[in-house]
């Protein structure tokens, strides 16, 4: 009898440990902005979308390159489901305007959903990612003559 009953126990115990507390839109919002907010980008993958995921490696390797800064508190403020899509809305101290973040689940996951639109709304996001060429990268080689001056 107590076999059963010490399985379930430990199954519990390493589903929690193992990240199954992140299981509304509110508690992945707040780990991925956590992460985010203290540039462990490679931790926020974890509540990330693949496409995300792909962003926050473009971002982390231009951070890499930046002073660090000390990370922001927030408050999540409201979380809204409709259906496999969510929507968590936070403040980040200092700011006078609520900010959000989109999710979808995935695999029974929620995770978050980030545009490229979105991540341009971000702080570390005053980066230019080509929104106004249609999304696509430009590289302009530099010229001896613009070089020159």
């Amino acid at each position: 009898m107590k076999t059963p009953f010490l399985f379930a126990l430990c199954t519990a115990v390493l589903l929690t440990a193992c990240g199954g507390g992140a299981s509304t839109p509110s508690d992945v919002a707040s780990k991925f902005l956590d992460h985010t907010n203290k540039m462990e980008f490679k931790e926020a993958k974890k509540y990330a979308t693949k496409a995300t995921g792909e962003v926050l490696d473009m971002i982390g390797g231009m951070a890499a390159m930046m002073p660090k800064e000390d990370p922001k508190s927030f408050k999540i403020l409201s979380e809204k489901i409709d259906g496999d899509k969510a929507t968590v809305t936070y403040r980040t101290d200092g700011k006078e305007e609520d900010e959000t973040l989109n999710l979808v689940k995935e695999d029974g996951k929620w995770l978050v959903n980030m545009s490229k639109e979105d991540m341009n709304k971000e702080e570390s996001g005053d980066m230019d990612f080509g929104e106004e060429d249609g999304g696509e990268w430009e590289y302009e080689e530099e010229t001896e003559e613009a070089a020159a001056e």
